[in-house]
């Protein structure tokens, strides 16, 4: 019984902090890196950055182009920056041959 107490005062004390995310309070920013031509094993990357009074909450990306329709090229980096305020997404071809590709990022930010 203590225990649920405890739980049920700590998510009362975050609710209060304003550490909730309501559908109003967030943005998403979306980036796209060039269209290029990738050699086999090369990478093309993109980050998407928050605006200024907002803080980065969540991403994602994807990979674009005929490399990805031929399923050849590979999403190898979906995931913060060392300081928690880009997205940063990277896809590399994984094809024999050199082809079309871009990378894709979106940053979900919460205003505070």
């Amino acid at each position: 019984m203590l225990r649920g107490y405890s739980l049920l005062l700590l998510a009362a004390f975050l609710l209060s902090a304003g550490l909730s995310y309501g559908r109003d309070d967030l943005i998403t920013v979306t980036k796209e890196s060039p269209q290029v031509p990738l050699a086999t094993g090369r990478s093309v990357s993109v980050n998407s950055t928050c605006p200024e009074k907002s803080v980065l909450v969540s991403g994602g990306g994807e990979c674009v182009g005929f490399l990805n329709t031929e399923s050849k090229i590979v999403l190898t980096t979906s995931a913060p920056d060392s300081l928690n305020a880009a997205w940063n997404v990277e896809c590399t071809n994984m094809n024999r041959e050199a082809d079309e590709a871009q990378a894709k990022a979106w940053a979900i930010c919460s205003k505070y």
